[in-house]
C-alpha cells in the first residue's frame, strides 16, 4: 500500500504541482511543463543575448519509489519541431537541507543523433542527498514558453539478481560473465551483461551491417562513481526515455577500473545510435567519463585495446590504416574519435590524443593472441634481420646478418591471414609487394637452424 502511494504523490516541494505526464516506472519521473508550473518569469539583459524571458518553474520534491542510493539523475528534452526550440536554454539549481544552491547551467546535448526527434540537455547526475530541485527556462524576450518540454527524472535501481548484488557488494566482481566469442584468435573480454546492469529492454527490431570502423567515445559524464553499473544503466534510461532511441546507443562501455559492460543488445554487428546518423558499418565504444581535461585511466584504455583488438580480428579491420567510411562517405582512421564524424569534443582531447598509441596496443594484443603473427627481436651476436626499406612502397630486401641463411619466407596480415610466402637457400631476397594493400604485416622466416622469427613491415 505504502509503494501505491508513493506513486501516486505529485512532485512538489513548497508548492503543489501538477503534472500532465504519465510515469514508466516506479523509479522514474517524466513530466511535461505547462504555465500552471511557472512561478515566474522576468525579462533580463545578457552578455549573449540583447533580451532574455527567463520563466522558473516550482520547486520539485524529488521522491522516488525505491531509495535513492548514489545518486539519482535530471534531463530535459523537447520536440526538435518544437517552435522556438532552438533558442532554448536552461538552468537549475538543488536543495539537500533548506539552503539552494546557485543556479548552473544545464547545457545542451550535443552528442545526440541527428536522426532523433527530440533535443535535449546533458543528463546531470545529482547527489542522493539532494531533496529539492528548481529549473528555469531561458529565451528571447517576447517569445512565450513554448509547450512540450519535458523533465526527466530517474533512480538508477540496479535489479535484484545475483550478478547485481555482486556490482553492489564488491566492485570488481562482477556475477555471471557472458560466453567469450572467439571468431578469431584474441578473444572478446568478459563483460557485464545486460541483465546484470539492469537493461529493461532492447530494440525489437535491430540492424546489422558488417563493421569497417571502430568509433572511440566518451559518455562526458562523471569521472568518479561507487558504482559504475548505475551509471551505465542511467545512461540507457537517458538514451531510450529522454533521446528516445530503441536502446543504449554504444555497442561496449568501458569504466575507469577497465570493467567492460555489454552495450545495445543484439550481439556482434548490430547497429547503434552513436556516430552522428551515420552508424552503418561502425562500432561505438564508450569510456564513461569526461576526458576533455582529466586524464584516461591505463585500465580502462587496456580494456579498449583489448575489445578493439577481438573486433579487428572478427571483422578483419586493420587499425593502423584508414579507408572511406561508406555509410558518412568519409576517409576515417579504421580506430577513429567521434570528432572525426561531425562538431563534438567526443571522445575528449586526453583520450584522442592517444587513439595513436591504442591502435599499436591493438596490434601488440593481435600479434600476443596468434602465435603466426607474434613478434619478437634477437638480440644475439650471430642473429639479425633487416628488412630495408621499412616503410615500404613496391618492394623491400630482407637481410640477415653474418652469412646466415633463410629457407622459407611468409607474410602474414594482422588478423593472421597468410597473404603469401616462398621457399628459398640465401641470406638476402628481394621481395615484391606493390600488389598488397597499404597496412601492417609480419614478415615470418625460418633460418637454416630452423629458428622462427619475426618482424613487423608496413607498406604504404
Amino acid at each position: 500500500m505504502k509503494k501505491t502511494v508513493l506513486l501516486s504523490l505529485l512532485l512538489a516541494c513548497a508548492m503543489p504541482f501538477l503534472s500532465t505526464a504519465q510515469e514508466t516506472s516506479p523509479n522514474r519521473k517524466k513530466i511535461t511543463i505547462t504555465s500552471e508550473q511557472v512561478q515566474s518569469t522576468v525579462a533580463a539583459e545578457s552578455s549573449l543575448r540583447s533580451a532574455q524571458s527567463i520563466s522558473t518553474l516550482k520547486p520539485l520534491k524529488v521522491k522516488f519509489a525505491d531509495p535513492i542510493e548514489n545518486f539519482f539523475t535530471l534531463a530535459l528534452n523537447w520536440p526538435k519541431t518544437l517552435s522556438g526550440g532552438t533558442n532554448l536554454s536552461f538552468e537549475y539549481r538543488e536543495k539537500k537541507r533548506s539552503k539552494w544552491s546557485e543556479w548552473k547551467v544545464l547545457p545542451v546535448d550535443l552528442h545526440g543523433e541527428e536522426e532523433s526527434s527530440v533535443q535535449a540537455t546533458e543528463m546531470k547526475q545529482l547527489d542522493a542527498r539532494v531533496k529539492c530541485i528548481q529549473i528555469r527556462v531561458l529565451q528571447p524576450a517576447g517569445q512565450a514558453l513554448p509547450a512540450g518540454i519535458q523533465i526527466n527524472l530517474f533512480n538508477p535501481v540496479l535489479p535484484q539478481n545475483s550478478g547485481s548484488a555482486a556490482l553492489n557488494a564488491k566492485p570488481g566482481q562482477f556475477g555471471p560473465m557472458l560466453p567469450e566469442l572467439r571468431s578469431c584468435p584474441c578473444p572478446l573480454p568478459q563483460m557485464v551483461a545486460r541483465n546484470t546492469w539492469g537493461a529493461p529492454s532492447a530494440c525489437p527490431s535491430p540492424g546489422y551491417a558488417a563493421v569497417t570502423h571502430l568509433v572511440v567515445h566518451h559518455s562526458a559524464g562523471v569521472n568518479t562513481s561507487s558504482n559504475w553499473a548505475q551509471v551505465v544503466l542511467s545512461i540507457w534510461d537517458f538514451h531510450v526515455n529522454t533521446r528516445l532511441y530503441c536502446d543504449v546507443a554504444y555497442n561496449y562501455l568501458i569504466d575507469p577500473n577497465g570493467v567492460l559492460y555489454e552495450g545495445r543488445g543484439g550481439g556482434n554487428n548490430v547497429i547503434g545510435a552513436h556516430f552522428c546518423a551515420t552508424n552503418t558499418g561502425t562500432m561505438g565504444v564508450c569510456l564513461l567519463g569526461n576526458f576533455q581535461d582529466v586524464e584516461p585511466t591505463d585500465a580502462m584504455l587496456n580494456t579498449l585495446a583489448a575489445v578493439l583488438a577481438w573486433k579487428s580480428c572478427n571483422s578483419n579491420i586493420d587499425p593502423l590504416t584508414k579507408s572511406i567510411h561508406a555509410r558518412s562517405t568519409l576517409d576515417l582512421n579504421h580506430v577513429c574519435g567521434h570528432r572525426d564524424g561531425c562538431s563534438t569534443e567526443c571522445p575528449g582531447t586526453n583520450v584522442y590524443n592517444k587513439l595513436a598509441n591504442v591502435r599499436s596496443k591493438i596490434v601488440s594484443n593481435i600479434q600476443a593472441c596468434n602465435f603466426t603473427v607474434g613478434i619478437d627481436d634477437p638480440k644475439t651476436e650471430d642473429y639479425q634481420i633487416n628488412i630495408i626499406p621499412n616503410p615500404a612502397q613496391q618492394s623491400f630486401r630482407l637481410q640477415v646478418s653474418n652469412g646466415l641463411r633463410i629457407t622459407q619466407l611468409e607474410l602474414y596480415n594482422l588478423m593472421g591471414q597468410r597473404m603469401g610466402g616462398v621457399q628459398f637457400d640465401a641470406n638476402t631476397l628481394q621481395v615484391n609487394c606493390g600488389n598488397l594493400p597499404r597496412g601492417a604485416y609480419v614478415v615470418r622466416v625460418l633460418d637454416a637452424q630452423n629458428r622462427i622469427s619475426a618482424r613487423q613491415i608496413v607498406l604504404q
